[in-house]
């Protein structure tokens, strides 16, 4: 991908670029927050002083790159390989890594206050908001006192964990989800992802809800806005006054969804069964 490209695309919103090739590129001073990255090709690329919060770079390639100077906090860097990488002055805090990740030689992430994701770690207070916890094993963790608010959580193994005072408002979670026994996660303020819920009113904006069944959901009122809803079943589901602007819809099957007053203003539905008619 080109840099132009990338920058055009990411100032119009779109914030998902997978396995896509940046090396050795000159992307000094960029502004990138919250940008997915995974799997991209970042090898001898120059992102010195870029401000990357937020910013998802799981499994990209990071092999020497200059990140002298770069604003990585809260970024996601498990399983990124960092090796010759330069990080002079990068500030890493409160961004995750584990064991597969892989930093230059005699860089120490834990003393520049990142957060070690494994099983049995210690997250005590930790800012974790909006972290994409899906299928990872957390068995064993202490969360207690931790913000995961907007985490997704969907599938993920939190069964042992201490929960005590951790925010999970709007937290995402499902019926795969294992939490500590006697935990409810409705009265925690985390939103169940699963047919027939009430949703009403949720916030669910650039959730990443692709492929997943939320038939006869209300989410009446229900903010969606660059949620990716591509291939998901809304069957019966009820959108009254919901905000779905630029919304991925692609694939998806509203059949029978009360789209009454619902904003679609910019969303993509080629492909999608909407409730008269098939969008070419």
């Amino acid at each position: 991908m080109e840099l132009n490209d990338l920058l055009t695309r990411y100032a119009s919103g779109e914030r998902v670029f997978l396995k896509q090739n940046f090396s050795q590129l000159h992307i000094s001073g960029v502004n990138l927050t919250g940008a997915i990255l995974r799997d991209s090709n970042f090898t001898a690329t120059n992102l010195s002083v870029a401000y990357l919060r937020r910013v998802d770079f799981r499994g990209a390639d990071l092999k020497g790159a200059d990140l002298r100077g770069s604003y990585l906090k809260c970024a996601d860097l498990r399983g990124a390989d960092l090796r010759w990488a330069d990080m002079g002055g990068t500030d890493i805090s409160q961004s995750l890594y584990n064991m597969q990740t892989q930093f230059p030689e005699g860089f120490d992430p834990k003393v520049m206050r990142a957060y070690f994701i494994s099983p049995d770690s210690d997250l005590s207070n930790a800012f974790l908001m909006g972290v994409d916890f899906r299928w990872t094993k957390l068995t064993y963790c202490n969360l207690s006192g931790s913000y995961l608010a907007h985490a997704d959580l969907r599938s993920a193994d939190l069964s042992q964990c201490n929960l005590t005072d951790a925010d999970l408002t709007a937290a995402l979670w499902d019926s795969q989800t294992q939490f500590p026994e006697g935990f409810d996660p409705n009265s925690a303020g985390a939103y169940a992802i699963c047919p027939g819920v009430n949703l009403t009113s949720a916030n669910l904006s650039r959730a990443n809800l692709s492929g997943v069944n939320l038939n006869q959901v209300d989410l009446t009122g229900a903010n969606l806005s660059w949620a990716d809803l591509s291939r998901t079943t809304l069957r019966e589901a009820n959108l009254t006054d919901a905000n779905l602007k630029q919304a991925n819809l692609v694939g998806a099957d509203l059949r029978g969804a009360n789209l009454t007053r619902t904003c679609l203003d910019g969303s993509d539905l080629r492909g999608a069964i909407l409730p008269d008619y098939r969008t070419d």
